[in-house]
């Protein structure tokens, strides 16, 4: 995709936490073996004859974080169809609403789903004034065509005993370290919002390796550590004096209907 940094898209898939945007789908955009299943959507199309185009927007806007959100391929397809329902309004309002708990945090894994969704796009550039046809019989007119093609994907699967390979405990723990930073994120005297210790940091400094690598058996030590890092952070430490929970326990967290 012409112009659209990977930086950029790290930033947009971590608030988006790996999910469609769109009300109460929640399809992961990159599956856990790394089959990309979602998509990158325009807000405002970049192209004259798209969807929602707006000609006031720069070149440089279009493939800005706030001109983009993450749809699953059905409801990018659902949204495209119908401007005058999904509008520029409409499509803002549901990122920003989706983006709300999402964490300014990305982890290696997601990392690495990040760039394979901008891997898995073709991106076809021209030279200037040339007829470049698609699904044409007549082909490709152009004294010079760049073509990136996607690269092959190679996924490692998870350690049998790691956390990563257990669904509903790698889950909670995503849950725990999404709550610690909404925490951290809620500390109005944390200017700078970066300036806290990343928490995945501070799990591998504690237990050696990354959340998701550390075997199954520390499942119950590494939940402990978590909670305990929520509860004393300041906002965890304001609930707590208030009676108020700062988190759900895993099985209280189990039987949430919502839970991803």
């Amino acid at each position: 995709m012409d112009g659209l940094s990977i930086k950029t898209l790290k930033r947009l898939f971590a608030l988006s936490s790996n999910q469609c945007a769109f009300p109460q789908c929640g399809r992961a955009i990159v599956q856990p073996d790394g089959i990309v299943t979602g998509e990158i959507c325009h807000i405002s199309a970049r192209n004259k004859n798209g969807p929602r185009y707006d000609p006031n927007i720069s070149a440089a806007e279009i493939n800005s974080y706030a001109n983009l959100i993450l749809l699953c391929e059905i409801h990018h397809k659902i949204v495209d169809a119908d401007e005058e329902k999904y509008t520029i309004e409409w499509l803002q309002g549901i990122k920003a609403k989706h983006e709300n708990d999402g964490s300014i945090e990305l982890s290696v894994d997601d990392a690495r789903r990040a760039s394979q969704l901008l891997r898995s796009y073709l991106s076809i550039s021209a030279a200037p004034k040339s007829k470049v046809m698609i699904n044409s019989p007549g082909g490709i007119q152009t004294d010079k065509l760049n073509i990136i093609t996607k690269k092959a994907k190679i996924t490692t699967p998870p350690h049998p005993n790691s956390i990563a390979a257990h669904l509903e405990e790698r889950n909670y723990i995503k849950y725990l370290i999404a709550r610690y930073n909404e925490y951290q994120h809620a500390d109005k005297e944390k200017v700078d919002r970066y300036k806290y210790m990343a928490i995945s940091k501070a799990i591998k400094r504690e237990f050696g390796a990354k959340w998701d690598e550390i075997s199954i058996e520390y499942f119950d030590n590494l939940t402990n550590y978590l909670q305990h890092r929520i509860i004393k952070s300041k906002i965890g430490r304001i609930r707590n004096a208030h009676g108020q929970k700062c988190f759900s326990s895993y099985e209280e967290w189990l039987k949430k209907p919502e839970k991803p």
